[in-house]
């Protein structure tokens, strides 16, 4: 069955959040912020939406508010799902799909629930399934069937507790499904109809010996049933969970291991359930993956978290760890504060910085990589980035940072300074040069002799600029124009070029032509497009190699 794919999520007045606003669901969603600041009631808020809970009385926003809301808006609905519905929920035409549940305050009893699909409230035929028109309830179960299975781990956690086979625990979620999918499938389930049908004719036959003796005491009793009931291989099974150490002679508990041990454990059932790809859709809702882990564990549960993503579920995390910033393009990220008792969120689109600054960390921290590469300006972060990203499938594993100089400002970079933010790192730098025969300019050479001096990799770019290096025939696909193979030269001014043929080709005569090409989004662009074309820029790679080998060593 297909699962919906949420776009956004909107949280209204639930505990801090007075209106949350629509809130990106990405891959990869990061809260960032200080402690209490309500990162954690967003996921709160989703969870409950996911498992179609209730809210309890004191959750309503400052206990004044009388009602909460939450709002998803879909970006993938699936067709099983839309074909179900009736009209008067379909969305009209180019209107978001939204589904949204309210919650009204009730004294002395749990909150009334309502659902609207499209702003239309879920009545008895909403749903219709083989011509019959589904009841109320029965038609917001058969929605919520196609939403992803949500995967809490939550803060205050007990390993102990989720490794329990029972309702709701990791291990349930885990083990159960893949128990009844592939050879032990048909196996399991014949065994079980064996053993009702065993347990039914034992319980007919004490149900008859309870009738004679019932009856000698009542004697309008007519017969006593009795039936084993339902049959759960969840509750037949307590699985424990031991951990060999290679330098004690006896396994151990889980339980007696650190919490961070509980952590990784935790994580890597859920990399369990990614790998054996159970369930149709999931989403793991991880509250401060980073708790009981030193710096080095801490990457390697972001490395892990980004190929759970990567993997087709999707992940939102809180945080209030400076290792867990995620400037990836495709993440989503968000600025999590709180101010008089109200919960606000901003999004962060390019500067990760602003998040440093949120949770009172330095700049210098974030740049504790393993290894930094200094570019000149942000559009050659962007494009090496993008190189890296896909020419090295394990490029996130490596933890080295890229960051630019500030343009024009090179003249005045210091490497022996830099040293002191981080001791491995090394320049890429253009070299400017308007052909083979130039000098490279003087700031470019100052850079480059300043940092051999100090022992430091300086690469100099053979071509003018990276931009240099674009495929034309990539340049054309993503501009919509048209680019012949001699366009783009080693020495040409690619911004200034491209910009001259989009005003040929694309803009009236008589229209001053405009700045078109955007150096970072239209060279991450053109990369991606090389990288999947079978093109590919070998200096960048060769460059990108010695830095790893650096990081490395």
């Amino acid at each position: 069955m297909a699962v919906i794919t949420i776009d956004t999520f909107e949280a209204k007045n639930y505990k801090p959040i007075q209106n949350s606003g629509p809130i990106n669901i990405g891959d990869m969603t990061t809260f960032i912020g200080k402690n209490d600041a309500g990162k954690s009631s967003f996921l709160e808020a989703l969870h409950l939406f996911l498992e179609g809970d209730k809210p309890d009385t004191e959750h309503f926003h400052k206990r004044e508010a009388e009602s909460i809301s939450f709002i998803a808006r879909l970006a993938d609905v699936p067709s099983e799902l839309e074909d179900s519905l009736t009209e008067d929920y379909l969305p009209d035409g180019g209107e978001d799909f939204t589904i949204k549940k309210e919650f009204t305050k009730r004294e002395g009893k749990t909150p009334g629930a309502e659902t609207y699909v499209n702003g239309e409230k879920v009545t008895k035929g909403a749903v219709v399934v083989d011509e019959t028109e589904l009841y109320k309830a029965k038609s917001r179960d058969f929605i919520w069937e196609y939403f992803p299975e949500p995967l809490p781990i939550f803060a205050e956690r007990d390993v102990n507790e989720e490794t329990k086979l029972k309702g709701g625990t990791f291990l349930n979620k885990l083990l159960m499904p893949v128990l009844k999918r592939g050879g032990l499938h048909d196996e399991i389930d014949e065994q079980v109809e064996e053993l009702k049908d065993s347990l039914q004719e034992t319980s007919e036959g004490i149900g008859d010996q309870l009738t004679e003796y019932m009856q000698s005491h009542l004697a309008d009793v007519e017969k006593v049933n009795m039936s084993p009931g339902n049959i759960q291989i969840s509750k037949a099974i307590s699985p424990k969970i031991h951990l060999e150490d290679k330098h004690l002679s006896e396994s151990i508990d889980v339980r007696e291991r650190g919490s961070g041990v509980g952590s990784l454990l935790l994580l890597s059932m859920m990399q369990a359930y990614v790998d054996l790809q159970v369930g149709e859709g999931y989403m793991l809702l991880f509250e401060e993956p980073g708790n009981f882990l030193h710096p080095a564990a801490e990457r390697k549960m972001l490395d892990a978290l980004r190929s759970i993503a990567d993997s087709g579920g999707q992940v939102m995390i809180t945080t209030h760890s400076q290792v867990f910033i995620d400037n990836r393009a495709d993440a989503e990220m968000y600025i999590t504060r709180r101010d008089s008792g109200i919960t606000t969120f901003e999004h962060i689109e390019e500067d990760a910085f602003k998040a440093v600054d949120e949770i009172g960390a330095r700049n210098s921290d974030i740049l504790q990589s393993d290894f930094v590469i200094y570019v000149e300006g942000p559009s050659d972060v962007k494009i090496l980035e993008t190189i890296a990203e896909t020419y090295d499938d394990e490029w996130q594993e490596h933890n080295i940072t890229i960051q630019h100089l500030g343009g024009s400002n090179i003249s005045h970079c210091e490497p022996s300074k830099l040293k002191k933010i981080n001791r491995s790192f090394a320049f890429l730098l253009d070299s400017d040069k308007a052909s083979e025969e130039d000098d490279l300019k003087p700031e470019v050479e100052q850079v480059r002799d300043r940092a051999r001096s100090a022992g430091i990799d300086c690469h100099v770019l053979e071509r003018r600029e990276i931009e240099n290096y674009f495929h034309h025939q990539g340049i054309g696909e993503i501009l919509s124009i048209s680019v012949s193979e001699d366009a783009i030269t080693a020495f040409c001014d690619v911004e200034e070029e491209v910009n001259r043929m989009v005003g040929e080709q694309n803009i009236p005569h008589d229209v001053e032509s405009p700045d078109c090409y955007k150096k970072i989004e239209h060279g991450k662009q053109i990369v991606e497009w090389m990288y999947e074309n079978g093109e590919s820029i070998e200096e960048g790679e060769a460059f990108l190699d010695s830095c790893v080998t650096q990081a490395n060593a």
